[in-house]
């Protein structure tokens, strides 16, 4: 008979149209269905489907394949990074150059509250863009937003290089999120920022002797300097950061209006980082001038921070 088993579960004898008939039928199944069915199955009626072979991706590498594919990395990337060169010579595309903050000594954070009174008529003291606003934040989980001063100090390898303190305020550009803004910087090393172009070396030390913490910005009476004992492992208290103030660094504004675009991983997202409290300090800076004279928090950050930073990336948009 035509239509016996025998006759339906003859491969040779599946038709295209019937195979097509049947697909349609079953075209609903789940994947996990497909894949239960062994390749011995047939499915009994009229017109079954043959079971089509798993094929993963999937396959050893050989020494050859090894040395191949490590000459096409090379020149296939070699090659995009000419072409990426030229466009950026031209214009047409942004720079991205890594920026690493340095685990040792560990990049720490002095965060101080503006004074009430100083807050107002900042924006003017600071010669703020008229398009831009200073903004409370929270730094941590459990903090209540406050407008912040904050002094980071940390050594860099990549874009910079050497031991970097930065004084930042917190500003809205008007899309009511927050960002960083760098009022003052300092650092050990000869490097370049777009509001003087080149930033000239300066005294700025910064190192960890054990669970001893040392920080010295500036000379004399007018330094920043700074003492800091870490507690033991056991006896540290882990903190966790708003989520602002890592978005924060998304965009890094500087006092001309000139931003640097910042990209990061779970290292600034959801970094590692202490509370400290034993810590001695002195600060002769202008900014002690606008501030509380004690620090809300100084946060340690445990790990390295690997960025990616696209320097001055709004220039192209800027007016004067």
């Amino acid at each position: 008979m035509s239509n016996s088993l025998g006759s339906q579960a003859d491969p040779k004898r599946w038709s295209k149209k019937n195979v097509e008939w049947r697909w349609q039928k079953d075209v609903n199944r789940s994947s996990l269905d497909i894949m239960s069915i062994s390749s011995h199955d047939v499915t009994p009626g009229p017109n079954p489907v043959p079971v089509q072979p798993l094929r993963p991706l999937t396959k050893p590498l050989s020494r050859k394949g090894l040395v191949g594919r490590k000459v096409l990395k090379k020149f296939l990337y070699s090659q995009m990074a000419l072409r990426t060169g030229l466009m950026i010579a031209i214009g047409r595309e942004q720079p991205y150059v890594r920026f690493t903050v340095e685990g040792d000594p560990p990049s720490v954070y002095w965060l101080f509250r503006i004074r009430a009174d100083a807050v107002d008529g900042l924006a003017k003291r600071l010669g703020l863009p008229a398009d831009l606003k200073l903004a409370p934040i929270r730094c941590l989980v459990d903090d209540e937003p406050s407008y912040f001063l904050t002094l980071n100090v940390y050594r860099v390898s990549g874009l910079a290089n050497g031991i970097r303190a930065e004084w930042s305020v917190y500003i809205d550009t008007g899309d009511g999120v927050a960002r960083y803004m760098v009022v003052d910087a300092r650092s050990s090393q000869p490097s370049m920022d777009p509001v003087g172009v080149i930033t000239k070396k300066s005294s700025v030390l910064h190192a960890r002797d054990g669970l001893t913490v040392t920080t010295t910005v500036g000379d004399g009476v007018s330094a920043f300097t700074s003492t800091i004992g870490l507690p033991e492992e056991h006896d540290r208290e882990y903190v966790t950061g708003a989520p602002e103030f890592a978005t924060a660094n998304d965009l890094i504004y500087w006092g001309n209006g000139i931003c640097d675009r910042t990209f990061y991983d779970a290292g600034m997202a959801a970094a590692r980082q202490i509370r400290v409290t034993n810590t001695v300090l002195h600060d002769g800076t202008p900014w002690a001038q606008i501030v509380d004279p004690e620090p809300v928090h100084v946060l340690v950050f445990c790990d390295p921070i690997a960025l990616v930073v696209s320097p001055w990336e709004n220039l192209s948009r800027l007016k004067p």
